[in-house]
């Protein structure tokens, strides 16, 4: 028997993944998708004892992928949602973990800053409360604090501010740079990674899943992680449940010799006030520049086929954006620029559950924009629930397949 790499949650986390020993060596899984679904719960499958293949059309961290991105936000703020909170807590344990046992560097604790109307103070007095419980803890700021301790924002008109000073509050992590490491610690501990697209081609009642040249794939087991190509996949299922929407984001090169918008001195910023224009965006990390990412974007996207070059559009809208907030940086020069997608689930939930009609397939998909942090726990739960069918109830019925 194989047992597991220490799955017990943070004591205050109650994302409770206890070491379990599994049923049956050497299932033969095979995993589509290389994204921060897929590659975790390869490593996960295979460090517990499974034969684990990973095949994606791609390559893991490619530049279509959702998860393909340079960063991505690490937080515990879920407002009452705290199931993604707890879950946060022990994702960002094993985050610190890997990176030490690998000897990586994708993980940064830039604290996060968002901004808020005054409105909203008794509802994220609430939040704040619920967090400490869980043991993170946070500052509501107000007035010319805000402007005092980041005098590099324009903060004037805005009353109402929170932040996170780092650590399982507030991080970056690297994300086009964490798939390729994992997916290499992956290959190390025996996983096989093919490159080349998957098809499911449906026959009486279950599927034959085989390369795009035809060749079979046979398993046990098929865990779909393909993200926002989930609804070309299995367009019967898909295709109503999930929405693909464009986001363009940016990289504003800072000053020559001016570290106030690099990490650490700029934290990572959210934009929740009522104002027209609202961003969320990073700190300057590893000389990339400042992220800039305008919310809600709610435009259209093949993943396959559609050019990744920013619109002109996005771009005077975040120069007007600057101009207000930014204005010692609206006149430096867009140093990068990159086009991602979300895969949005009506619920914002995450589907990770079995195919209605065939039980050797798993679907692991919908990132709702906030998958990226969770990945290390979603791997553990992925990896618990199908060799040992595990249960977490909370997190179960919420994955779940729902009907439209």
């Amino acid at each position: 028997m194989v047992t597991s790499i220490g799955a017990t949650a943070l004591s205050n986390s109650n994302f409770n993944l206890s070491p379990y020993q599994l049923s049956s060596d050497g299932q033969d899984i095979v995993v589509i998708g290389a994204g921060v679904f897929g590659v975790w719960a390869a490593y996960h499958l295979q460090k517990s004892g499974a034969e684990v293949t990973l095949v994606d059309a791609y390559g893991p961290g490619n530049a279509r992928a959702s998860s393909g991105g340079e960063s991505r936000i690490l937080r515990s703020d879920y407002g009452d949602r705290l199931m993604y909170s707890r879950m946060n807590i022990r994702s960002f344990d094993l985050w610190t973990k890997y990176q030490e046992e690998w000897n990586a560097s994708f993980m940064y604790p830039s604290g996060r800053l968002t901004f808020y109307d005054s409105d909203a103070e008794p509802r994220l007095k609430k939040v704040q409360s619920s967090l400490k419980e869980l043991g993170v803890v946070s500052e509501i700021l107000k007035g010319k604090e805000i402007q005092y301790r980041w005098p590099q924002v324009n903060a004037s008109g805005i009353d109402l501010a929170v932040y996170y000073a780092g650590g399982v509050g507030g991080s970056s992590l690297m994300a086009r740079e964490a798939c390729r490491v994992v997916s290499e610690q992956f290959e190390k501990i025996g996983g096989k990674l093919i490159i080349g697209r998957v098809q499911a081609i449906p026959k009486k009642g279950s599927y034959d899943v085989s390369m795009e040249n035809g060749e079979k794939l046979v398993a046990d087991k098929y865990i779909f992680a393909c993200g926002p190509w989930m609804g070309k996949v299995f367009p019967e299922i898909f295709a109503e449940r999930l929405n693909v929407y464009r986001r363009d984001v940016f990289f504003i090169g800072t000053p020559a010799g001016d570290n106030r918008f690099s990490h650490p001195q700029l934290p990572i910023f959210s934009f929740n006030n009522k104002e027209n224009s609202r961003y969320y965006g990073m700190p300057d990390l590893r000389g990339l520049g400042v992220k800039f990412a305008p919310w809600p974007d709610l435009n259209s996207i093949d993943m396959d086929f559609d050019d990744r070059m920013n619109h002109p559009i996005e771009v005077n809208r975040l120069r007007n954006f600057l101009s207000q907030r930014f204005p010692e940086l609206v006149n430096q020069p867009i140093v990068g620029g990159k086009v991602c997608q979300l895969t949005m689930n009506e619920d914002s939930h995450f589907i990770i559950d079995h195919h209605p009609d065939d039980s050797k397939i798993w679907f692991a998909c919908s990132g709702s924009g906030h998958a990226f942090k969770h990945g290390p726990a979603l791997g553990e739960y992925i990896s618990n629930r199908i060799l040992n069918n595990t249960s977490l109830p909370e997190y179960d019925e919420a994955f779940r397949l729902k009907k439209v």
